[in-house]
């Protein structure tokens, strides 16, 4: 719980140490389901030494916080207030080309953008992460991707923060499988930058490719909605035919298509998505994530693992 005397001293260090920060934040303007409730303090430090010594005043103030990124995979608490939000600002915003097809990203690079610029310099493989929203570095923990590809098909090393130190680990070492890696099995490491080697291509082709993957995605995801993305895994079963078993057609087998709680909408259109119709709060989410769950162990004896994350308590 963060008591009111632990801000007080937590805002006098930030400002004695010159760590930027934000009083009284709405987090629901920072995800993109555009839910969650106020947070009393957004700390953005915004290069390695500026994190290094957040870490450190939190640990000495023993402030319970909590760490946010781009937020488009998770689902903020209405109640966000007993504990601080750290989101990364600065220079993990930036990407550059260290030598031919090398590059370093920070963590806090928007993925889309970054991906779409990197495929029209020339580079091919990585189309499909321009059209996954979020931060770098969000992608990174849940090894994201999609149409085939993930993230870690092209990372070469992950540099994070671990116990105040830098560590920069090659891809051989860091554990990793389907939407799964071991930043998001263990909350104690903190990804900062990222090296990914990406060939040289056809750039014609590439234009191509973006296109194809874009219209592709637009076509089969809810459109002009506020959602978190995929709400479950793929489960690791295959139907009578030996085809891989998809969340979605579970849960409209279970009659759940459209269903409406409060102000979310599981989504007519993908029902592996929950869509806020303008209004919703976090417990309204959480109840058809509850429903869904339950009514497709129910029928099938299927236990839906969450793709979402969980910000705060629900």
């Amino acid at each position: 719980m963060l008591l009111e005397s632990q801000l007080k001293d937590l805002i006098k260090t930030l400002k004695k140490n010159h760590v930027c920060f934000r009083e009284n934040v709405n987090l629901s303007t920072l995800c993109s389901f555009k839910i969650g409730g106020i947070s009393p303090l957004v700390v953005e430090p915004e290069n390695i030494q500026s994190l290094q010594q957040t870490l450190e005043i939190f640990f000495k103030l023993e402030i319970p916080f909590k760490v946010l990124g781009g937020g488009t995979n998770l689902l903020i608490s209405d109640f966000p207030n007993d504990f601080v939000t750290l989101r990364l600002s600065g220079e993990f915003k930036e990407f550059e080309m260290l030598s031919e097809g090398y590059f370093r990203i920070g963590a806090a690079a928007l993925t889309t953008p970054t991906f779409r610029k990197i495929s029209l310099l020339g580079y091919t493989g990585t189309e499909f992460l321009s059209t996954i929203p979020g931060w770098v570095g969000g992608a990174v923990i849940q090894n994201a991707g999609c149409y085939g590809g993930e993230i870690f098909n092209f990372i070469e090393k992950v540099e994070f923060l671990k116990e105040g130190k830098i560590f920069i680990e090659s891809k051989k070492n860091i554990e990793f499988g389907y939407r799964s890696t071991q930043f998001l099995k263990n909350k104690n490491s903190y990804i900062t930058f990222i090296e990914m080697k990406i060939p040289k291509g056809n750039l014609e082709e590439i234009e191509f490719s973006l296109k194809e993957k874009r219209d592709k995605r637009n076509a089969s995801q809810p459109q002009n909605k506020k959602s978190a993305g995929s709400v479950f895994k793929n489960p690791p079963f295959r139907d009578e035919d030996g085809n891989p078993l998809k969340s979605w057609f579970l849960i409209d087998q279970v009659g759940l298509r459209g269903k409406i709680y409060g102000g979310a909408q599981i989504s007519p259109e993908h029902c592996n998505f929950i869509v806020n119709l303008g209004n919703a709060k976090a417990k309204d989410v959480y109840y058809l994530i509850c429903l869904i769950q339950e009514k497709v162990y129910e029928k099938f004896g299927i236990e839906l693992e969450k793709e979402i994350e969980f910000f705060g308590r629900m």
